[in-house]
């Protein structure tokens, strides 16, 4: 064994067993406690440059594909199945970066559609529940009949998905903590979500037995 490139066969050895993620874990910490052996301890920095250029690469091609799912989930042509495409825009959420170029991506298709104003359609697990279709900007439609659970907004023009979220009973529902004043003109929004950089505006309502959503255009 080549003292300097010693992990090289232990690595291989791991890839080559049954349960290769525990191998491999394995592996590693014997590489590490080599390591501490002065006859090793060029070959653990080896196998640290090693290491980040495999991370490096790693990256780079977990980037490159994610923008490539990003572009087909906001063009609305993204072919997996639903529970593929909540796990991809978790994902999204979780990553700031990614986040920021989703929303993006969302923006310039609003600019692009800037002469032909959006539809919006609602949906939930029970498929689609409403449509809002704007005609003049700024402007306000709504979506009533909503009840707790998950939504998720598409750009009907695209199929662009622009949100999605879960509505809790708090918002949607009357109850103690949410009381009608009496005399009260008008109701105010039980929560407000700012989106595309405030292009739009989410809003919820509390109902006595649903809600309703509220979505405005502002420019």
């Amino acid at each position: 064994m080549i003292d300097n490139l010693y992990f090289i066969p232990l690595i291989v050895q791991a890839l080559q067993e049954q349960d290769v993620r525990a191998a491999l874990r394995a592996t590693f910490c014997a590489i590490k406690m080599k390591g501490t052996e002065e006859r090793y301890a060029e070959g653990f920095r080896n196998f640290e440059l090693f290491m980040d250029a495999m991370h490096s690469r790693f990256e780079m091609m977990t980037t490159h594909n994610m923008r490539e799912q990003m572009v087909e989930l906001a063009a609305g042509t993204f072919a997996g199945t639903a529970q593929e495409l909540n796990f991809l825009l978790r994902i999204i959420k979780s990553h700031p970066k990614w986040q920021v170029e989703y929303e993006t991506m969302c923006r310039q298709e609003i600019d692009e559609l800037a002469q032909s104003f959006p539809v919006i359609h609602v949906l939930s697990e029970r498929g689609l529940l409403g449509e809002m279709a704007f005609t003049k900007v700024p402007s306000r439609e709504c979506c009533a009949g909503i009840l707790p659970g998950s939504y998720r907004l598409k750009l009907a023009n695209t199929g662009w998905n622009i949100w999605e979220g879960e509505l809790t009973a708090t918002e949607l529902i009357w109850t103690k903590a949410l009381p009608m004043a009496a005399g009260e003109a008008e109701i105010p929004p039980s929560s407000e979500i700012v989106l595309l950089d405030g292009d739009l505006i989410l809003r919820t309502y509390a109902g006595i037995e649903s809600g309703s959503i509220e979505i405005e255009l502002t420019r």
